[in-house]
């Protein structure tokens, strides 16, 4: 008779957690609850959302219909192409009687979990779920949402859990794993949000509940009529998001707290957002945070003293610690490889302190002609220029270098830094590398607008400028992809710099202009994409970059030697704004060409081949342009030309 008079309290207070009476009180109790007990309110609980979920599939017949977000006729494409022989079962699937039964036998399922079952019972009711979550994932591809994907791994994890129901060691572990995900779920949105200016001022929660997807009037002008609270409850989530791992210290006893918060904040959510399945996903997280936060012994329904398995945690532990200590070996290797460099950089030092790692490309042929330089984009490397510096080099002396903090080069000012500063040693470097040859300056991006900024300094000794799909001081201000561009890399390099230092380099995807480029310049630019300084260097130019262009005033620098503007064909389709900049660039120059690279996006307009050699033709176009104009009208004298081309033959 003490197993009921037992449970019956335990089940009292879960429901009245459920209804938002007790929540501590309710929390706290189920933190004493037995392994087998912390498994089935975990799988009940998860079991709404999957309930939920088929229940929203079965009465929205329209989202499968043509012109729907799921009309499998239009998913399946992605599916055949990339996998033809695995799409033919999920045609199967999408065959609209085979998804609704499968709906109808989750729905019964996810309720089935509340009844008492036997254990193999509970294994084939939680296999049925997970199997037919994963065979109808495709099938609702556009709507899922984060809740899916979490219920997904409780539910797996549950799955194995129970198969295993003899072995406490694999219960303990999915259990550990779910408590693990649940307090990473938490920790790692609080810190993402963090970097976000939008985020630490208050506007992020009155600019969320705004929107058409979550928004809710009567909430918005609450909002609006107390900023001071709104700035408040912001800050309030940062704080919570970030010090969830608090869970775990002193011996769990700040769990319950940190649980009730945020199961108060998803029914907060749920009322403002529409997220109610959020509530359920996340809340069948919860007895497995209580039971790794708990007590490692407990005492079961039968009195029987049962001791948690911590294997995971430790195994988990001792494994991030080395990958953290392999990280740091990579680290210093591939620091290695970035200031060893290509092997043929010179370097300057500038006015402000700063190092500068250079190369000159081109031979004797080129040696009476203009000199090139070509300054790249932010957070990109010389090695972008690989393609198109060799083009030119065969004719033309051509320049790429490294600014401050990136490749080679090393950031050694003093004192604040400011924008003028990476003007000022692009200055510096085409001085010295030209002498008193002519110079034409190519930028890329940011590259664009400093090449712009640098001849102006540089006056007459200019005589043409290029810009490939630059940037203007006016984007931030007058385009909303730009704008919103502008937050997303905001956000991530105020993360990107110190994950770098942990070793975290191995783990960002190869980016796909590396294969892009010729094979000799791979190993320096992915080290360099990888290095941690390279990141701060962007981190630290966006910052004065981006107060720059949030105060542009409208004009721009003065341009007297002739222009070519080149523009990414896919920039022109996605942002007619930046086509309208673009104009205002050739507009602004005495003399301007104008081109289009069909198809080329931001990236491949310099590192894929086809599209370099068609941005390669138009420069030295440009620039044989430039030698038969007389050196007053941008120019440079025609005996250089003669002379350049006498030594070819």
């Amino acid at each position: 008779m003490k197993t009921p008079a037992k449970r019956r309290p335990r089940l009292l207070a879960t429901l009245s957690a459920l209804s938002g009476r007790g929540a501590r009180a309710s929390i706290e109790s189920l933190s004493t609850l037995s392994r087998s007990q912390v498994l089935t309110w975990t799988e009940r609980l998860n079991s709404v959302t999957h309930l939920l979920a088929s229940l929203e599939y079965l009465a929205r017949p329209k989202d499968r219909e043509w012109g729907g977000a799921n009309n499998w006729n239009v998913t399946r494409r992605m599916f055949h192409d990339r996998a033809p022989r695995f799409a033919k079962a999920l045609d199967l699937v999408a065959d609209p009687r085979v998804s609704t039964a499968l709906h109808a036998s989750r729905a019964a399922a996810a309720v089935a979990l509340w009844l008492p079952l036997s254990p193999r019972q509970r294994v084939a009711v939680n296999t049925v779920l997970t199997g037919s979550q994963v065979a109808l994932h495709a099938q609702n591809l556009y709507g899922s949402d984060g809740a899916d994907q979490i219920s997904f791994l409780v539910q797996a994890l549950i799955t194995v859990a129970r198969t295993g129901h003899r072995r406490p060691a694999v219960a303990d572990a999915a259990l550990w794993f779910v408590s693990l995900q649940s307090v990473l779920s938490y920790t790692v949105s609080g810190w993402a949000k963090l970097p976000s200016d939008t985020w630490r001022s208050g506007r992020a929660l009155p600019n969320i509940i705004r929107t058409h997807t979550y928004g809710d009037p009567d909430v918005w002008k609450l909002m609006r009529r107390f900023p001071r609270l709104t700035r408040l409850a912001a800050h309030g989530v940062l704080t919570f998001e970030c010090a969830f791992p608090m869970v775990f210290a002193f011996r769990g006893r700040p769990a319950p707290y940190f649980l009730g918060i945020a199961g108060m904040f998803h029914i907060t959510n749920a009322r403002m957002m529409g997220l109610g399945r959020f509530f359920w996903a996340f809340a069948a997280t919860y007895p497995a945070v209580l039971y790794t936060t708990g007590p490692r012994e407990r005492t079961g329904p039968d009195d029987v003293v049962s001791r948690r398995d911590d294997a995971l945690p430790a195994n988990v532990t001792a494994a991030a610690l080395t990958l953290l200590a392999t990280g740091q070996v990579i680290r210093a290797r591939r620091r290695r490889i970035v200031t060893r460099g290509r092997g043929d950089e010179r370097t300057l030092t500038t006015a402000a302190g700063n190092t500068l790692a250079y190369r000159v490309l081109g031979g004797d042929a080129a040696a009476n002609g203009p000199v090139v330089i070509l300054e790249s984009g932010l957070a990109s490397t010389s090695e972008h220029w690989e393609r198109i510096a060799t083009q030119l080099a065969r004719r033309f002396t051509t320049v790429t270098y490294q600014r401050a903090g990136y490749g080679r080069s090393r950031y050694q000012a003093n004192g604040e830094y400011r924008f003028d500063t990476i003007v000022d040693d692009l200055t510096e470097m085409a001085r010295h590398v030209a002498g008193d040859r002519p110079i034409v300056l190519v930028g890329h991006s940011l590259g664009g607008y400093l090449s712009l900024l640098a001849a102006e300094r540089l006056g007459a000794q200019v005589r043409g400028i290029a810009l490939i799909d630059s940037s203007h001081p006016a984007e931030l201000q007058r385009s909303i992809r730009q704008a919103e561009g502008g937050r997303a890399l905001t956000n991530a390099l105020a993360l990107m710099p110190a994950s770098m230092e942990l070793g975290l380099g191995s783990l960002l995807r190869r980016p796909e202009w590396v294969d892009r480029i010729p094979p000799e310049a791979r190993t320096t630019a992915l080290a360099q994409y990888r290095d941690a300084k390279l990141w701060a260097a962007a981190r630290r130019e966006w910052k004065v970059v981006k107060e720059e262009f949030e105060e542009f005033d409208g004009i721009l620098p003065r341009i007297t030697a002739p222009l070519v503007v080149i523009t990414a064909g896919q920039t022109a389709a996605t942002d007619a704004v930046q086509v309208d900049l673009h104009d205002e660039f050739a507009a602004a120059a005495p003399q301007a060409q104008q081109h289009l690279i069909e198809g080329a996006d931001h990236d491949e307009i310099l590192t894929h081949a086809d599209r370099a050699a068609e941005v390669s033709k138009i420069l030295t176009a440009f620039l044989d342009d430039l030698h038969d104009t007389p050196p007053d009208n941008g120019g440079w004298e025609r005996s250089d030309r003669r002379q350049r081309n006498g030594g070819e033959k």
